[in-house]
Parts: C-alpha cells; sequence; structure tokens
C-alpha cells in the first residue's frame, strides 16, 4: 500500500477533519484548505491526547519560485508530536488536482516534521505556477497512518523585468556617450539620463512563447550582467538602430555623493503566459534590497512600479562601481506571519562616479561624457576622492604615467590637436587618439587636450592657455623631463635644442596651471642637477614658470577656452 492509499484512508477515517488556520480562524472558501492536524482513530475508540500529533507549522512558507536566482529548496515545516515512541516516522505528499507531484521523505526530530522541495515534479521539470496541496504524515514502523495534517502553498513566479535608475535630485545622473557603435568610427550613440539602462525581455527570434523571466521552453532567463564594452553598446541586427533593446544592462554615470533611486517594474511572467505566476492565494511582498528603502508597500503585483532609494550614496567619490541590488520577498504564512522566500532576482548596475555633470564650450555631440574616458578617470581615481583638484591631479598622474605616451623628440609636433585659427580654437581629434591613430607620440598641445577633455568629461572645468614669451621667438628651459622619459635634461629635442617655441597647460578659471606634458625640477634649483621630479597639479602660474625657464618673466599667457571635441 503506497502512502498515498495510507493518506486517503486516513482522510476517510477523519472526514472533514478541521478546516481552518492554525489559530483556528476559519479559510475563505476559494483559499487554501489547511488542516490543523489530527490523530487517526479507530471506529468507536475515544482520542488518545498521548498518541502522535501533527499540524502546520505557523510558519509554514506558504508561496514560493523555484526559479529564482539562489533558491536553496522550499522547506515544508510541520510542527508534530512524537511522545518519544520508537519507529515513527513522517513523510510529506504533494499533489495538485488529485494527482501526486512528488513524495518527499521529511527529517523528523520529537517536535517536527520538515521536507524540503526543490520545486521539481517526479519528472524533474519546474512544477508551473498554482496551488498545491500537502499532506504530512506520522507513519509507524509498518507503514500505517498515525497522525495526519494538510495545508495549501502555491507555486508563483517572482522577478524584474527592467530597472530605470534615476537621481534623487534630477541633475545628478549624466548622459553617457559610446564613440562607436560595431566598429563606425564617430558612430556617437548616447545612452541619454532618461533611459532605463537595466532590461529583460525575449529576442524576437525566440518564440511566442518567450517571456520576459522565461525562455520559450520555461527555463529562466539569466540577468544580464554589466556591459564591459567601452567603445561601443551592446549590438542586435535586427534593432532599427542595431543596437541591443531586448536584455542588457548599461552604464550610468552620476555626481559622485547623489542618492539613487531604483524604479523596478515587477513581473509574473511564465513561458506562454504573461503574468501567469502571480500570486492568487497568498500575499507576497518585496523585501527593499540592503542599503535602500521602498517608497511603496511592497506588496508584489505583476506590472507594478515600485521603488528603492539609496539610504546613503552608491557612488560616493569618483569610481567605477557595480551596484547589486537583491530584490527579495516575502509571503504570509496561513497564520500571518511573513515568510522569508528562498532566492532572490538580483539586478547589477555599473555606475560611474563624476565630479560633476561635463563641462564643455560646446552643447552638441560629440561633447558628453564618453564612456571609455570615464571608466579611464574611474580607475585612476578608484573611488578615493571627488574632491575637484585631487581628482585632476590622479588625471594628470595617469596621463603622464599610465598611457604609453612620448614627447616628439624629433620635432615637437601635434598630431591629434589642430588650431584652425591661431591659438584659439583647438580642435581634438578624440576618436583618434583613444585608438591611437597617429601612435603613441605627442607633443604639449596633445597633452593639453588629453588632460583638459578628460576633466571636462568628469566635471572638472579645465581650459587651455599657450604660454610664448612676450618679445622673443621662444623661451629656454630649465631642466625637465618630458612623457615618457625616464631622465631630466635641458633639452627633449635630438637636435640639442634646449627651447620650447610656445607651450600648453591646462588649468581652472582661478589661473592655476596643471601639465601632463613634464615633469619640473622642484627642488628650488631647476638649472642643475639634482632633480626631484614635479608634476604641476595645480601650480600657482609664477611657480610654474620659474621652475620650466630661466626666462620666465618674460613668458606670457594667452588663450582661455576648452578644446573642440571631435
Amino acid at each position: 500500500m503506497t502512502r498515498w492509499a495510507h493518506v486517503a484512508a486516513a482522510l476517510a477515517v477523519l472526514g472533514a477533519g478541521c478546516v481552518g488556520d492554525t489559530d483556528g480562524t476559519p479559510v475563505p472558501p476559494d483559499g487554501p484548505p489547511v488542516i490543523t492536524g489530527t490523530s487517526v482513530k479507530s471506529p468507536g475508540s475515544t482520542f488518545d491526547v498521548a498518541r502522535p500529533h501533527i499540524e502546520p507549522a505557523a510558519d509554514l512558507l506558504s508561496a514560493a519560485d523555484p526559479k529564482l536566482d539562489g533558491f536553496t529548496g522550499w522547506p515544508l515545516a510541520f510542527s508534530a508530536r512524537y511522545h518519544d515512541r520508537p519507529g515513527l516516522s513522517c513523510g510529506i505528499t504533494l499533489d495538485r488536482d488529485g494527482a501526486v507531484v512528488r513524495e518527499l521523505p521529511a527529517v523528523s526530530t520529537e517536535d517536527a516534521c520538515v521536507a524540503v522541495w526543490d520545486g521539481l515534479d517526479g519528472a524533474g521539470d519546474f512544477l508551473s505556477p498554482g496551488p498545491v496541496h500537502l499532506t504530512a504524515t506520522i507513519e509507524d514502523s509498518v507503514g500505517e497512518p498515525l497522525a495526519v495534517a494538510e495545508a495549501g502553498i502555491e507555486v508563483v513566479r517572482l522577478g524584474i523585468e527592467r530597472v530605470q535608475l534615476r537621481g534623487v535630485r534630477a541633475a545628478d545622473r549624466v548622459p553617457l556617450l559610446y564613440r562607436e557603435v560595431d566598429g563606425v568610427r564617430e558612430g556617437f550613440y548616447e545612452v541619454a539620463a532618461t533611459r532605463f539602462p537595466w532590461r529583460m525581455a525575449p529576442d524576437g527570434s525566440e518564440g511566442a512563447r518567450a517571456v520576459s523571466l522565461d525562455h520559450a521552453d520555461g527555463t529562466p532567463r539569466e540577468a544580464p550582467a554589466p556591459w564591459d564594452d567601452l567603445a561601443s553598446p551592446p549590438l542586435d541586427a535586427a534593432s532599427p538602430d542595431g543596437v541591443e533593446r531586448d536584455t542588457y544592462s548599461l552604464p550610468t554615470a552620476w555626481v559622485a555623493g547623489a542618492l539613487v533611486e531604483a524604479v523596478a517594474a515587477l513581473s509574473a511572467d511564465v513561458a506562454g503566459i504573461p503574468g501567469g505566476g502571480a500570486p492568487a492565494l497568498f500575499d507576497v511582498r518585496v523585501v527593499a534590497p540592503e542599503g535602500t528603502t521602498l517608497a511603496e508597500d511592497g506588496r508584489f503585483a505583476d506590472g507594478d512600479l515600485i521603488t528603492a532609494t539609496s539610504t546613503a550614496s552608491p557612488v560616493s567619490a569618483v569610481g567605477r562601481y557595480d551596484w547589486a541590488l537583491e530584490w527579495s520577498f516575502e509571503a504570509r504564512s496561513a497564520a500571518g506571519q511573513w515568510v522569508p522566500i528562498p532566492g532572490a532576482a538580483t539586478t547589477v548596475h555599473r555606475l560611474y562616479g563624476l565630479v560633476a555633470q561635463p563641462v564643455f564650450d560646446y552643447s552638441t555631440v560629440p561633447h558628453r561624457a564618453w564612456v571609455d574616458v570615464v571608466d579611464q578617470v574611474a580607475t585612476w581615481v578608484a573611488g578615493m576622492s571627488r574632491d575637484p583638484d585631487e581628482v585632476a591631479g590622479s588625471i594628470v598622474d595617469g596621463v603622464y604615467y599610465d598611457l604609453g605616451l612620448r614627447y616628439d623628440a624629433e620635432s615637437g609636433a601635434s598630431f591629434y590637436t589642430d588650431y584652425p585659427s591661431g591659438w584659439t580654437g583647438a580642435v581634438f581629434q578624440l576618436s583618434w587618439f583613444q585608438d591611437r591613430d597617429f601612435g603613441s607620440i605627442i607633443n604639449c598641445s596633445d597633452a593639453g587636450s588629453i588632460l583638459s577633455t578628460y576633466a571636462n568629461m568628469v566635471g572638472i572645468d579645465f581650459r587651455y592657455h599657450i604660454l610664448t614669451h612676450g618679445a622673443a621667438s621662444g623661451f629656454d628651459l630649465n631642466y625637465i623631463q618630458p612623457i615618457g622619459f625616464t631622465r631630466f635634461s635641458e633639452t627633449p629635442f635630438t637636435s640639442g635644442r634646449g627651447a620650447f617655441r610656445y607651450h600648453a597647460v591646462v588649468g581652472p578659471p582661478d589661473g592655476r596651471f596643471f601639465d601632463a606634458t613634464l615633469a619640473l625640477d622642484g627642488d628650488g634649483t631647476p638649472t642643475a642637477p639634482p632633480h626631484r621630479l614635479l608634476l604641476a597639479q595645480g601650480l600657482d602660474p609664477t611657480e610654474y614658470l620659474r621652475d620650466l625657464s630661466s626666462e620666465w618673466s618674460g613668458i606670457v599667457t594667452s588663450v582661455d577656452e576648452k578644446v573642440r571635441v571631435r
């Protein structure tokens, strides 16, 4: 005789049983049935309180989604009294519409009967959403049922379909720009500050049964990881603009210190049945991801929006951050307790912290924060600061030491910067530079363009200046160490010429100088050894010029504008 046959026989003896919550509150007719538990007794006998007894535990998990990421099993818990009788065991049977789904051996203790269900049916497939009937049975050593209890549970589908990220202050999110699409130079693609950056949706080639949470065959869809290509967005040849529109996780940029709101669209999509996994018998609510608070009560409903606001900034400084939001859930038990549902829907968002909104003299594309530039600056600063001077100093260090650049020792010529009208209106070919189209040899104009443009993109107001001698065709040089060189010299040129015709530096409106072209000799005697390497990272102009040239008093500063980016 199978366990199910024993259970059926026992229920025939019990009759209707005692239907209601474990606290005695009746359950509505369309709600999940619960038998609080009883002992099996022979006809004509009296109830023996010493006999084994079983009933649903007060915290029996009423609803769960076995497809959730991190699902470790569904605990099916019943309270039991064994009264120290040896040879007794318990088991739990799951059925739907009278058909057995699974029979589970349970772990029995003196006061509990517990099984863990993996959410699969007897064939090893995910059980589809809907109500499930539980029967827990205490049996003796020969398989005779001594006590039986019943409960209702519900398989549901819970997930996140898309996430919009916005600042508590509207100006805190910064648009980002990819510099190419599918390798097309200057095929700029802007991720506007209003676009939602995270989404799960079926591709058009998947078939009609595919939905946001599941593939067409019912397997759960994998959540997208942050997109790592710094030059181009993800591609989809079938979309109108060639860019992926279905499942993606795009980076976003923020003013450092911003509080961020994540507005998530809830989904109960099941393959072939959009929204078909929504809870019907039990209440389910969303739990605020760690480090956030919910603006709503969290009650789960397919298609609803729910807003989680960070309690502290997830972009506290200039840097690159992967913000993982673990959207977990709870279900209300038949006894009214909120019980955690195993697993979670996790969305991961790449955030870049900037000093402020980008500052350019032009409003047209490509005058935006470029993804690859922002990522480079974020790597240099690495979350250590959001102070403009400190961040600018890190950019000087990075350009001087890390980009593999070297000063043009032949003629000091510019390779990526043009001056179409005297020294004004400088144009920087940033796309060419990022790809090193003309190699890694540069001059001061290029270094100034790189430094100022990188700074402008992360919100630091840098302008370029041209230094010339007011009464001569150039000025001589003290000991310097040009970018890419390993020692100090009075000339960077193979010809031995020890002078500059002009020199480009950059700086903020207060007049200080930043320079990544060369290091000065900062030991107080720049005309002779020994040498102390000093990078100009906010130097007073007079101090800078004294270290640069013995003709410092005749050097004049002209031009105060930003380069134009191409």
